[in-house]
């Protein structure tokens, strides 16, 4: 067995059946309202905080540093040599770069750290490779190299029907999310290279829209064997349509619908989908 605890954020969307599976601690993230806040995956979940988003947008900020050192007192007391934070993108915000000063501090040189320059199951799918490696007794630096690896060819793209949520949370102008609000524009929006948000593509309509994202997806990836995973915000019945038509242009090797976790939705609202994949 490996003696490296393997540590992420809740920005990850995996499954706890995974989760408990591969003793994977999860540093949550917070959720702020007017009068309180909440962890994410902990006490709100994504259906709660949809329906919470009727009455208040709330507020996104990083793990307490609480919550930071309860998790890294878990590794503690279960006697882990090691310890390898994978995390949300730098370019997204700040918490990995928090968690990373405090691993830092509390672990020393036994704290190994890698930005994802992701989130979501771009993230998830990164952790998920990593617990998979350390099963088959992989280093910290093997698992690092190999991540890194599929980073650079991991497509990560998202459409979502009401782009207030995005201009209201800062990550799109405030201009560009009024117009497109009143145009009905619906944007595909990459995480790239540098872990940050860019426009991919843009078209009249949320069914259009996808239909653009399947075609780069289609250029990208087409008859090549692929991991991909469909994300959602309250569209289970779109992502699995979603699916079955990539499986029909790209061996889809291994796949899963993943609705996106509460910390997430606040920025993206309901309407959301997304597709993560890489080459195999």
């Amino acid at each position: 067995m490996h003696n490296i605890a393997l540590v992420t954020d809740s920005a990850c969307d995996i499954s706890c059946e995974f989760i408990q599976k591969h003793n994977i601690k999860i540093i949550p993230l917070r959720i702020n309202f007017s009068d309180k806040s909440l962890r994410d995956r902990e006490e709100i979940t994504p259906l709660e905080l949809y329906d919470m988003l009727k009455t208040e947008i709330p507020k996104t900020s990083l793990p307490s540093s609480n919550d930071i050192y309860s998790v890294f007192q878990k590794v503690k007391d279960e006697n882990f040599h090691e310890v390898l934070y994978i995390g949300i993108s730098s370019g997204l915000s700040g918490t990995y770069n928090f968690i990373k000063m405090l691993g830092t501090e509390f672990f020393g040189s036994n704290f190994y750290s890698f930005d994802t320059k992701t989130l979501s199951s771009g993230e998830g799918l990164l952790v998920k490779k990593a617990a998979q490696m350390l099963e088959s007794s992989h280093t910290v630096s093997e698992i690092i190299s190999e991540l890194t690896k599929i980073r650079r060819r991991m497509f990560a793209e998202f459409v979502v029907k009401d782009i207030t949520y995005l201009s209201k949370g800062g990550r799109i102008g405030k201009v560009a999310g009024t117009l497109g609000s009143l145009l009905k524009i619906c944007p595909i929006i990459r995480v790239n290279e540098d872990g940050v948000y860019e426009t991919a593509g843009k078209s009249m309509g949320f069914s259009r829209s996808l239909q653009m994202m399947l075609n780069q997806l289609h250029d990208k990836f087409g008859g090549v064997k692929i991991i991909v995973e469909i994300v959602h915000g309250l569209e289970e019945g779109t992502a699995k349509s979603v699916l079955e038509k990539i499986k029909k242009f790209s061996d889809v090797v291994q796949s899963a619908i993943v609705p996106v976790t509460a910390v997430l939705g606040v920025h993206t609202g309901p309407g959301l989908v997304g597709i993560i994949a890489y080459e195999i």
